[in-house]
């Protein structure tokens, strides 16, 4: 599970550092990701209070956007930094950080 959360953070960041890249854009950053798990991890961050859309830009191309960034973006970036350096919280302390994500 927290391998998969991981990703979905890393989705996440994607778009908030590079908000003009299309579903298969990303999908190829992730090495080439199915579209059905691409779309579980889409939902997994929505899930988790990140208001990831998918909208049309003026070259008529849908990208992703996080409409809420400024409240999940420092969030986002600390839980990542425990996801990577996991060695630093017991796995008790990890299920209670999911939860207030």
């Amino acid at each position: 599970m927290y391998r998969d959360f991981k990703t979905t953070l890393e989705l996440i960041v994607a778009v908030l550092d590079n908000e003009k890249l299309t579903s298969d854009q990303l999908r190829k950053r992730f090495s080439d990701m199915p579209d059905r798990t691409f779309k579980r991890h889409m939902a997994t961050a929505r899930k988790h209070g990140a208001q990831m859309e998918c909208v049309a830009d003026n070259k008529g191309r849908y990208t992703w956007v996080c409409r809420n960034r400024r409240q999940v973006e420092s969030r986002v970036r600390m839980w990542l930094i425990f996801e990577r350096e996991r060695t630093l919280v017991g796995e008790s302390q990890l299920d209670l950080l999911h939860q207030a994500l």
